[in-house]
């Protein structure tokens, strides 16, 4: 099977990684027909161009996540090829409801809902990252029989991620882009707490990236007068398993958006891969793939004396933090893996695979 990858889309973003050396390991073939991001009027005159050099012989035209509006020349030139689209997120519901940046209801918010229900509409099949999030494609008109769930996963280098290093600090490791649905504001809450809190053993809180909510994120630290939270900025991606090579737990997304609950963000996936105790808030999507407890800690999204209970309590006990790393790492190497991603998209790239559960 030949895969032809379409739209001015990031080859750098850790999902098209997974996916494409996945699929290669299945025995895909992927071409690529990729510009950069311009308006319409000069982006698929390119991307036509493109894809007449490279999607010749395609069996498949794959649209990757965020190019919502690639999807409609990708259906012209598809032809009867099937057209696979991984949104990976609604447009309307990330700009309204996850960054708060158009008014429910407005202009901007009915114009992004209208472009979501029609590259969803104009695609053979539907990827998503999990069911909870497939029910919100469903809602915007999708047939459930054409979705199909293909899990984030993250590559080999963060399986490669030896053992945490010697705990005279323990160290706590947020590696992100800042995200609202991050909730990073509710870290450093839960740092407050720790500060607070008497004979906990040395440790110390990295907020590792640059994003939307990044200078809000260090005034806070520097209001509050936090000794223990760092915020060393951007790191390349590149630099990622060092990082949390550097770790003893993990954080995930704290935010209590309902995008926050249906998604398992890719910091969830590395930090469970490089064996390490992962703290995450809770939600639909998370529970689909993992056991609380056994392979992370859940806690209640957007509760900073929850999150800081937990961490306590990993703080104060190695063993609980080793035994959730190797559950963990063993649970990730059995879903999220790139040959097992590979595998998944193999399947629903044909249409086929693991189809959407009924509701009840």
């Amino acid at each position: 099977m030949i895969v032809c990858f379409f739209g001015a889309w990031d080859p750098e973003y850790p999902r098209n990684r997974v996916l494409r050396a996945g699929l290669r390991r299945a025995g895909v073939t992927v071409t690529e027909a990729r510009v950069a991001e311009h308006r319409a009027f000069r982006r698929w005159p390119a991307l036509a161009l493109a894809f007449a050099r490279a999607g010749r012989d395609a069996d498949v035209v794959f649209v990757p996540e965020f190019r919502h509006k690639d999807v409609p020349l990708a259906r012209a030139l598809a032809g009867r090829r099937r057209l696979v689209f991984d949104p990976l997120v609604s447009r309307w519901d990330t700009l309204v409801h996850d960054w708060g940046l158009h008014r429910e209801g407005g202009l901007q918010a009915r114009w992004n809902r209208r472009l979501d229900r029609w590259s969803l509409g104009l695609a053979d099949v539907v990827w998503c990252d999990t069911w909870a999030h497939g029910e919100l494609y469903a809602a915007l008109g999708v047939p459930r029989a054409r979705l199909r769930r293909v899990l984030v996963g993250c590559e080999d280098a963060f399986f490669a991620v030896g053992p945490p290093p010697p705990e005279d600090v323990v160290r706590i490791t947020y590696l992100g882009g800042f995200l609202p649905l991050h909730g990073v504001s509710v870290m450093i809450e839960a740092a407050v707490l720790l500060e607070r809190a008497s004979g906990l053993p040395p440790w110390r809180m990295a907020l590792v990236g640059r994003g939307i909510t990044y200078e809000a994120a260090r005034e806070h630290v520097a209001r509050l007068g936090l000794e223990r939270v760092d915020l060393p900025g951007a790191t390349a991606y590149a630099d990622s398993p060092r990082v949390l090579a550097e770790s003893h737990v993990v954080l995930g997304a704290f935010g209590t958006s309902p995008k926050a609950g249906r998604v398992i963000p890719h910091k969830v996936y590395q930090g469970l891969a490089a064996g390490r105790a992962v703290v995450t808030g809770d939600g639909a999507g998370v529970r689909e793939v993992f056991t609380p407890g056994t392979h992370l800690e859940l806690v209640t999204a957007g509760d900073a004396r929850a999150l800081a209970a937990t961490l306590e309590r990993l703080l104060r006990d190695p063993g609980r933090r080793a035994c959730l790393g190797a559950a963990g790492r063993r649970r990730a190497l059995d879903v999220a893996s790139p040959m097992k991603v590979g595998e998944q998209a193999r399947l629903a790239l044909m249409g086929e695979g693991e189809r959407m559960p009924d509701r009840g």
